[in-house]
């Protein structure tokens, strides 16, 4: 500890700490553009002067550590003069456009040039102008504004490891620019529009929609994300025009993805809205009563043996626990999980295996680390950013085995086939002295896994060979939900007389002739072929919980009132077993306490060990999941500010629909 003095104030301080680390602690506001929390130290702009006893002119407080005996002083008129001059010459060249301007209202120049800066101008000069460049779809750039703090710059280099972006020039020439002609690559490209102080980077899907102080804010859960990103939506007249980071250093810090930024125009294209029916190749409208009637004459001349449902990704816990016990009162007994990405069955050993066993912020502490078939920037790009850290500050080595993949960090290929993982089972493979050296040793598998035909022996080798170090990925929350509740290894019949489709996508084969009952809230390729249509909600219009790969509890907030006849999908099934006249004083009685009781119940970690541990493993070389990151669920495929960026950067794949 060091003790220092901030104005007159006595202080014990840890060593190493920064004098502006400090000053937070007593709660004294120290102007600053460059410095950020999560970012190496620049203190290039030089705002955060401080007075220091003894020192012949100030001091950036940003980049000086305490010492003992130190004497600082923040509000010395030495201070404030050297404050107020540093505005005045970053206002040399900057555009006086605050009433066009983007980040106006939360804007950083703004509010420390009135509380900091001068009352007047003294230049009369022409300003200089930059050419503004091109970084990618989703980030609007207005170079003159731009006062050179290089946060982009460092978010680019250290969290993105994209070393193409920095500043050219000298003086009154320097620019932030790409030295190639390039564009911003990045999953987490947009979060530099939260970084820039200014409004030299704003957001083009928000450009000139609304003024800050006109937007409502509520905090929620993005349910797009395994991890569940801490989010913060904004609306304006029950429409969401943007969604933010929220602090949480226990998942996502203060970054996002750009998929989670931008899908939300999603819930309003191609919307199922009110219950229809399908009569000479046509949809028409219908009541609720009406279509209740239609399910109820349905399931009475149809035998349950010939009936079954398929459930998708992005339901909550409770819409799911409602539609598990509906499907128990009429007797269907074969419920599937659909995956937007693969269509084979999943047996309940592979559900006994599927959770992240060790914690996210575990990965920091890891020495070694192996991928197994995954792709780690694609499946979940948040656990990429936490294993580059860790390379990058803590020497974690990280091997795999699968494809080649960039993921921004060195990773040593052991193999491409599963020879390799077997020959590391059985402790014939070189990696295992390394294993044997390592101190905290983890495993990711990719969700790849699920295409191998014996997965569920592969991974039961690997929980017995490495216990709890074994961690199961995948990239969307509702996932780990279906796997734990769901436990039925019969197969998808196409021949079924009725089929429950619980917002499936594409992928699901349905036979026309049958009678196909579609529950969700977009118009998937599922819905267009099918009989009767009821809307559900979003996430983002109900109060609902979820699971994160962590096996953890998240809460999702209402932001949304909803439209139409939209309905919560907890109270579809409720009051459908209610019209079928086979009430269940459970959905009445409902509470949370039961959910949880219900799914840690299903929620076990199993040692179950096969002894026909080496038999039909397939050693064909296993291609990556995910081809584009963008485009992994339904509320993603249907947002036109997702489609239009992948228009621009050529990497677009039709889904058959236009909006």
């Amino acid at each position: 500890m060091v003790s220092i003095k901030i104005n007159g104030i006595n202080l014990n301080i840890k060593k190493n700490t920064t004098v502006l680390q400090a000053c937070n602690q007593l709660n004294i506001d120290i102007p600053k553009f460059c410095f950020q929390d999560n970012l190496e130290i620049a203190g290039n702009c030089r705002m955060c002067l401080v007075e220091i006893e003894n020192s012949p002119k100030p001091v950036a407080s940003c980049a000086m550590p305490v010492m003992e005996g130190m004497s600082v002083y923040t509000n010395t008129p030495l201070v404030k003069k050297a404050r107020e001059s540093v505005l005045e010459f970053l206002l040399i060249n900057h555009p006086l456009d605050c009433p066009i301007c983007d980040q106006g209202g939360e804007c950083d120049l703004q509010d420390q040039t009135l509380y900091f800066g001068a009352d007047r101008s003294r230049f009369f000069e022409l300003k200089r102008s930059v050419e503004d460049k091109n970084c990618g779809p989703f980030i609007k750039t207005i170079m003159t504004r731009c006062i050179h703090c290089t946060r982009c710059v460092r978010f680019a280099n250290e969290i993105c490891g994209i070393d193409n972006l920095g500043t050219t020039g000298r003086g009154n020439h320097t620019e932030i620019s790409f030295y190639l002609n390039n564009i911003f690559k990045s999953e987490f490209s947009a979060n530099v529009i939260d970084l820039c102080p200014v409004g030299a980077l704003t957001s083009k899907p928000f450009a000139f929609k609304a003024r800050s102080w006109e937007l409502k804010k509520k905090e929620t859960v993005d349910i797009l994300d395994g991890l569940g990103s801490n989010i913060i939506v904004q609306t304006c007249n029950n429409n969401i025009v943007r969604i933010l980071p929220k602090n949480n250093k226990n998942i996502n810090l203060e970054w996002i993805s750009d998929k989670t930024r931008f899908f939300f125009d999603s819930i309003k294209y191609q919307r199922i809205d009110k219950p229809l029916f399908k009569e000479n190749n046509s949809f028409k409208e219908i009541s609720w009563e009406e279509a209740f009637i239609k399910i109820n004459n349905e399931v009475i001349k149809t035998d349950p043996n010939n009936c079954q449902a398929k459930v998708g990704n992005l339901i909550d816990l409770k819409s799911l626990y409602s539609f598990k016990k509906l499907m128990s009162t009429l007797g269907i007994n074969n419920i599937q999980y659909d995956s937007s990405k693969n269509n084979f069955a999943i047996d309940s050993d592979i559900m006994s295996n599927y959770v992240f066993n060790k914690t996210i912020n575990y990965i920091s502490k890891s020495d070694l680390c192996l991928l197994v078939f995954c792709d780690v920037r694609k499946e979940s790009p948040l656990l990429n950013l936490k294993l580059r850290n860790a390379v990058t500050k803590n020497n974690l080595e990280v091997f795999s085995i699968g494809s080649k993949v960039d993921l921004t960090y060195p990773v040593k290929i052991l193999g491409l086939q599963l020879n390799t993982l077997v020959s590391i089972l059985k402790g014939k493979h070189s990696f295992c002295k390394q294993i044997l050296k390592s101190n905290n040793f983890t495993i990711i598998i990719g969700s790849n896994i699920y295409n191998i035909k014996n997965s569920s022996i592969i991974i039961n080798l690997l929980k017995k060979r490495f216990k709890k170090n074994v961690n199961i990925l995948h990239n969307e929350s509702g996932f780990l939900n279906f796997l734990e509740i769901f436990k039925n290894k019969k197969k998808f019949k196409i021949n079924s007389k009725l089929n429950f489709l619980y917002n499936t996508d594409n992928n699901t084969i349905i036979n026309k002739d049958s009678f196909n009952i579609y529950i969700g809230h977009h118009f998937t390729e599922n819905a267009q072929n099918s009989n009767l249509l009821l809307p559900s909600s979003t996430f983002f219009e109900k109060k609902s919980y979820y699971l994160n790969i962590e096996g953890k509890f998240q809460k999702t907030m209402k932001i949304l009132e909803k439209k139409n006849l939209t309905k919560k999908d907890s109270s579809i099934f409720s009051n459908l077993n209610i019209f079928l006249n086979r009430n269940n004083n459970s959905y009445k009685n409902f509470k949370f306490n039961d959910l949880f009781i219900y799914v840690n119940k299903n929620f076990v970690f199993k040692n179950e060990i096969h002894n026909n541990i080496m038999i039909n493993l397939n050693n064909n070389i296993i291609k990556p999941l995910i081809n584009n990151y963008l485009m992994t669920n339904i509320l993603e495929k249907y947002s036109k500010i997702l489609m239009n960026s992948l228009k621009k950067t050529n990497t677009y794949t039709s889904n058959n629909f236009t909006l």
